[in-house]
């Protein structure tokens, strides 16, 4: 249970979540506040545009006291498809604690001893994540801790999660692309566009005026991007950015 001083603090932050605006400077203002209630170490607010969360690139991210070493390094080395905390929310809407998390995953063994380590050393092993979900998108809230968190620091969690996550709903759906949207060059998204025009590679070229190789060298960038592996992935995925 949250005791009645927590439960005033909790109903004070909610007002400022109401009240406040959906950019960086506002959310870490938020984040700031937070601290105060619950104690953090780290904390980030993932924002994606589908029902089903997914985390695959740090342009989702708004963090707080997070290394920018460690981002670089869960985005280059793809952390996020074994991270044990991402899957136990893939099958959750409640918050899961880390520990419990990472001890009793199904896919335990498949999270190398290099995501442990790491993982405990930028953020540490205790921590509580939740996903908020509905038509407009999802949002991630996970924070990490000193101290092993409680019972009414995951009641504190969930009750403030769905008002960040109203943050990013307020004005529809294009509030989340323009978070999570890749940012490709003006020659990446011609590419794009005239692949979902059904164009060849050799077409392509042709129309810009540039060699084959080009094309395919655009493409590859376009592919890493947008965190895909094919041309229909990357065409779909560019459709529902917005962004083609």
């Amino acid at each position: 249970m949250i005791d009645k001083d927590k439960l005033i603090q909790t109903l004070d932050f909610v007002d400022s979540c109401v009240k406040s605006e959906n950019d960086s400077t506002s959310v870490n203002n938020l984040f700031n506040k937070l601290d105060k209630l619950i104690p953090i170490k780290t904390a980030i607010l993932a924002i994606d545009v589908q029902n089903q969360f997914q985390l695959t690139s740090p342009s989702q991210l708004f963090s707080y006291n997070l290394s920018n070493e460690w981002q670089d390094i869960y985005f280059q080395r793809k952390f996020y498809q074994q991270d044990p905390v991402l899957n136990a929310l893939s099958q959750s809407n409640q918050v899961v604690d880390w520990q419990s998390a990472f001890q009793f995953s199904p896919k335990k063994e498949q999270y190398s001893s290099d995501f442990q380590f790491l993982s405990q050393k930028y953020v540490g092993s205790h921590g509580l994540s939740i996903v908020v979900n509905n038509h407009s998108g999802s949002t991630l809230l996970s924070i990490s801790t000193e101290a092993i968190t409680n019972k009414a620091d995951a009641h504190i969690l969930s009750y403030i999660a769905p008002h960040f996550h109203e943050l990013f709903s307020r004005d529809g759906e294009n509030t989340r692309r323009k978070i999570g949207m890749p940012q490709l060059s003006k020659r990446e998204l011609e590419v794009l566009q005239w692949a979902k025009e059904g164009k060849n590679n050799g077409d392509i070229a042709i129309i810009l005026s540039i060699s084959e190789r080009t094309v395919k060298f655009h493409l590859s960038n376009i592919f890493t991007k947008l965190n895909v592996v094919n041309r229909s992935q990357a065409i779909a995925k560019g459709m529902s950015f917005g962004i083609i």
